[in-house]
C-alpha cells in the first residue's frame, strides 16, 4: 500500500518546465538545429522567429549566434557584416569574445591570417567555459610561435579528457616550443601525442605523426639508436607510413644496417611511383644493392624504376588532361571524400579518370587555401544545381497559373450536388428498412450488419459536409491580378542569379586548375630528376659491366697465348 501510495505521488507531482515564455519556445526550433549542425536550417528559422519579432533573436545574443552560423556555413560576408555591427554593442566580456572568436575563424577560413590574429588578440577578460578550449585551438592554427604556451596547456589540462581534438592541441603545442626553440618541451608534447595510438584509426594517424616527428628530432639531434627505436613503433601502413619507411632505411643506412634498410625500401617500391618517398625509394634501393655489391640486383632495379618513372609521367600527362576536363572539377568536388577515404590511395593505383588526381594531391589537401576553394566550388555547385532545378519549375508553375484562370463551377458540380441529396434521403429510408431487417437475424448476424451500417454512415456523413461546403462555394479561388507578374519576376531573379553563379564558376575552375597544375609541375620535376639519376646509374653499372667483360676476355685471351706458346717450345 506505501509503496502504491508513493507510486500515486510521484505521477501527480507538477510538472517543472524549462521554458518560460513563449519567446523561448519559439526561439528552441532555431537551438536545435544549431545542435544538430544544420546552419542552413538554423538560419532560416532565426530569420523567420526575427521577422515576427521574437526578442531572442533580435537581442545581441541571438544576432551573435546567427553570424557564428553564417561563419560555419560559409557566408563570409554577410557574418563579418553582422559581428562588426554587433561587437561594439555588446555589453558583456563573453559576449563580446565570443564574437571576435568568430570574426578570427572567419578570418582563418579565408587565409587571412593577420586579421584572423588582430581578431583573436582583441579577446580579453572573461570567456565562455565551452568556448575555451575551442579559442586556444584556433590560436595556435593562427600563430603558434610558443608564446604562453605552457600555460595554456595547464589551463586546458582538466579538459582533456572530455574534448577528442585535445591530442591535435598537444600536437599544436609541440609545433610551437619548436618555433620558439624549446626542444624539450616539444619532444615532452610529442610523446604525449604518441600514447594516444591505438584508441581509433583517427588517433593512431596522428600518433605515427608524432612518432615520425620524434624521429626526425633524434635524427637532428644525431641520436641515431634512439630515432630508430621511434621508427621501429610506426606503422607500415597509413598515411605517414611511407615518410616513416623512407626515415628509417635512411636511418639503418646511417647506422651501417642495410639488410634492414632494404626491406623498408622494398615495400615502399611495390606502392605508387606517385608518391614522392616511393620516387626516392626506388633510387636508393638500386644504390644500395650496388653498395653490398649485387650489381645485377641494381642494374635491374635502375631499369624497373626508369620504366616506372616513365609510366608516372605517363600518370602525370593523364591527370593533367583529367583536371583539364569540363566536368571533373564537379566529379572531383562532388567525390571528394569518396575519393579520399574509400581505398588506400596511397598505396595502389587509381583507375578512375578524377582519381588520377589522388595520388598527386596528398600533400595539397592538407594546405587551407585549396580546402577553401574545393568548398566555395562545392558550395557554387549547389547553388547552380538548385537555381536549375527551380528554372525547369517555371514552366510549371506558369501552367498552374493558367488553370488556376480556367477554373469555374461546372454545371456538371452543380447538378452532382443535387444528386447528392437525393441519394442522401434514399440511404437514410434504405437503412431504416435494413435495420428492421436485421431484427430477424441472429444477434451475431445483428453485429456485422450494424458494423457495415455504422461505417457507411461514418462515410456519407464525410461526404455530406464536404458537399455541405461545396454548396456554399459561389466561384473557384482565383490569384491576385499581379500574382503572375510576381512569379514571372522571380522567374527572371533565378535566370541572374543562374548567370551569375556560372560566372563566379567560370572564375573559380581555373584557380582550382591552376592550383593543382602547379602540384603536378612538381611532382614532374622530382620525377624527371630521379629518372636522370636512374639512367645515370644504369649507364654506369652498364659501363663497369663492359669494363668487366672487356678486362675478363683480355685475362682469357693472354691465358690462350701463353697455352700456344707453351706447346710449341714444347
Amino acid at each position: 500500500m506505501f509503496f502504491f501510495l508513493c507510486a500515486v505521488n510521484t505521477v501527480a507531482a507538477p510538472f517543472e518546465s524549462h521554458v518560460h515564455s513563449r519567446a523561448e519556445l519559439e526561439y528552441g526550433v532555431v537551438l536545435f538545429d544549431y545542435f544538430q549542425q544544420d546552419y542552413f536550417s538554423a538560419l532560416v528559422e532565426h530569420e523567420y522567429t526575427s521577422e515576427i519579432g521574437n526578442t531572442i533573436a533580435l537581442d545581441t545574443e541571438g544576432e551573435m549566434l546567427s553570424g557564428g552560423m553564417m561563419v560555419s556555413y560559409g557566408m563570409p560576408d554577410e557574418a563579418e557584416r553582422n559581428l562588426a555591427a554587433l561587437v561594439n554593442s555588446a555589453t558583456k566580456d563573453t559576449v563580446r569574445n565570443r564574437i571576435w572568436y568568430y570574426l578570427a575563424k572567419l578570418h582563418y577560413n579565408k587565409s587571412q591570417l593577420d586579421q584572423a590574429y588582430a581578431a583573436l588578440d582583441r579577446i580579453s577578460g572573461d570567456v565562455d567555459p565551452e568556448l575555451h578550449f575551442d579559442y586556444h585551438y584556433l590560436a595556435t592554427l593562427i600563430r603558434n610561435d610558443g608564446s604562453h604556451t605552457q600555460e595554456q596547456k595547464e589551463a586546458l589540462k582538466p579538459l582533456s579528457k572530455n574534448n577528442p581534438a585535445y591530442p591535435y592541441l598537444l600536437f599544436n603545442f609541440a609545433i610551437g616550443h619548436l618555433n620558439s626553440g624549446d626542444l624539450g618541451s616539444a619532444v615532452v608534447n610529442l610523446e604525449e601525442v604518441s600514447r594516444y595510438s591505438g584508441t581509433n584509426e583517427e588517433m593512431s594517424v596522428l600518433g605515427d605523426r608524432a612518432k615520425h616527428g620524434l624521429a626526425q628530432l633524434a635524427l637532428q639531434a644525431g641520436n641515431l639508436p634512439q630515432a630508430w627505436l621511434y621508427l621501429q613503433n610506426i606503422r607500415t601502413t597509413g598515411l605517414y607510413s611511407n615518410r616513416a619507411l623512407l626515415s628509417y632505411a635512411w636511418s639503418a643506412i646511417k647506422l651501417k644496417r642495410f639488410n634492414d634498410a632494404i626491406p623498408a625500401l622494398e615495400i615502399l617500391n611495390s606502392r605508387s611511383i606517385a608518391i614522392p618517398e616511393v620516387q626516392e625509394a626506388k633510387v636508393l634501393l638500386a644504390h644500395l644493392y650496388e653498395q653490398e655489391g649485387s650489381p645485377r640486383k641494381a642494374l635491374k632495379g635502375n631499369l624497373l624504376a626508369e620504366k616506372q618513372f616513365r609510366e608516372g609521367l605517363n600518370m602525370l600527362q593523364q591527370a593533367r588532361g583529367a583536371i583539364s576536363d569540363l566536368d571533373v572539377p564537379r566529379e572531383f568536388v562532388a567525390n571528394l571524400e569518396a575519393v579520399m577515404d574509400s581505398e588506400d590511395w596511397y598505396g595502389s593505383k587509381p583507375s578512375v579518370d578524377y582519381k588520377k588526381l589522388t595520388p598527386f594531391l596528398v600533400d595539397l589537401m592538407s594546405s587551407n587555401p585549396f580546402n577553401e576553394t574545393l568548398r566555395e566550388l562545392a558550395d557554387l555547385y549547389a547553388l547552380e544545381a538548385n537555381l536549375e532545378n527551380w528554372k525547369i519549375q517555371a514552366e510549371e508553375h506558369l501552367i498552374i497559373l493558367k488553370a488556376t484562370k480556367q477554373k469555374s463551377m461546372a454545371e456538371r458540380i452543380k447538378e452532382a450536388l443535387e444528386r447528392k441529396k437525393v441519394l442522401s434521403a434514399q440511404f437514410t429510408q434504405d437503412s431504416a428498412d435494413l435495420r428492421l431487417h436485421a431484427l430477424t437475424l441472429s444477434e451475431e448476424e445483428q453485429a456485422r450488419m450494424d458494423a457495415l451500417l455504422q461505417t457507411t454512415q461514418r462515410e456519407l456523413e464525410a461526404l455530406d459536409k464536404l458537399a455541405q461546403q461545396m454548396a456554399q462555394v459561389e466561384s473557384v479561388y482565383q490569384h491576385p491580378a499581379d500574382y503572375e507578374s510576381q512569379v514571372q519576376q522571380k522567374h527572371k531573379e533565378i535566370e541572374e542569379k543562374l548567370e551569375k553563379t556560372r560566372a563566379y564558376i567560370a572564375r573559380l575552375e581555373p584557380v582550382m586548375r591552376d592550383i593543382v597544375n602547379k602540384e603536378l609541375n612538381k611532382h614532374e620535376d622530382r620525377m624527371g630528376y630521379y629518372l636522370a639519376q636512374s639512367r645515370l646509374a644504369k649507364a654506369r653499372l652498364y659501363d663497369s659491366t663492359l669494363l668487366e667483360l672487356e678486362r675478363a676476355q683480355g685475362d682469357g685471351a693472354s691465358g690462350t697465348k701463353a697455352k700456344s706458346n707453351g706447346e710449341q717450345v714444347k
